[in-house]
């Protein structure tokens, strides 16, 4: 049994099971993996472990490490008599439980029979729905950090989840309102597109739960190429699961003149 746990936050490549409760952890969704030293895992051929987010959660782990954004938690002995049938004897916490609100598998059925429940969302949900959006369309997001937490404009950052013949890096920022009137501005477009060009960013989505006014559109248009801006009735659409609609391809022209007479037909 090792003395600490140094957890990072992931999402499932496949079905895990929980080294503290035994539980399902389905792919897509998020979880704590422990990877053992290197010289452990060579020496006493130690393997990873999966955890998920409940038993994770239940033992306050504390605040992440600022530099290798990883939780260290104190692994615990569980009591013989507390233990349930099937616990396993590796098993480094006590499982208790909390209900701990999940986008996957407790609004997922509301906010597809109404997308307007996405209001209802708190920042930090709104966010962990955009992974779980992005994850479906193929992408491997990575959230920053905590939602309103200081992370230089970025509150995501994806890449394709398969081997493609061009990889690109994308950043992403995510707006939540109550007010459902408000509209982002050009400033908050501004802000984005100088944010991703200080970084190896090859695009940038801006998605918020209300929309866009005139000017922001003009501004992404026309002075921020690399941002794409995403509003309520884009999340509503992938909540659908409709990523591959014609609204996805606004911001691609369907023909380009690269000189006169010479036009490429893009679709």
């Amino acid at each position: 049994m090792v003395a600490s746990l140094y957890l990072t936050e992931a999402r499932a490549r496949a079905l895990y099971v929980c080294s503290s409760c035994q539980s399902h952890i389905a792919r897509g969704s998020v979880y704590f993996r422990h990877d053992p030293a290197p010289y452990a895992h060579w020496a006493r051929s130690q393997r990873s472990s999966h955890w998920c987010r409940e038993c994770i959660m239940a033992s306050d782990p504390g605040p992440k490490d600022q530099y290798s954004g990883r939780l260290r938690v104190q692994a615990i002995r569980v009591l013989e008599a507390n233990r349930p049938q099937g616990f396993r004897e590796s098993a480094a916490l006590e499982p208790l439980r909390v209900e701990l609100v999940s986008i996957s598998s407790v609004l997922w059925q509301q906010l597809q029979t109404d997308a307007s429940t996405v209001h209802q969302l708190s920042p930090e949900q709104f966010e962990e729905l955009i992974c779980d959006r992005l994850f479906a369309m193929g992408f491997e997001p990575k959230r920053v950090g905590a939602a309103n937490a200081r992370d230089g404009g970025i509150d995501i950052v994806f890449w394709p989840r398969a081997s493609v013949p061009f990889p690109f890096l994308a950043a992403a920022q995510v707006k939540h309102h109550r007010n459902l009137q408000r509209k982002e501005s050009p400033a908050t477009v501004r802000e984005f597109a100088a944010a991703i060009s200080g970084h190896p960013f090859n695009a940038g989505l801006l998605v918020s739960n209300t929309s866009f006014s005139a000017d922001a559109q003009w501004f992404a248009r026309e002075r921020a190429k690399l941002v794409r801006l995403r509003g309520f009735d884009d999340v509503r659409r992938w909540l659908l699961g409709k990523f591959n609609d014609e609204a996805e391809w606004r911001e691609i022209p369907r023909s380009i003149e690269l000189c006169p007479g010479v036009v490429v037909n893009i679709r």
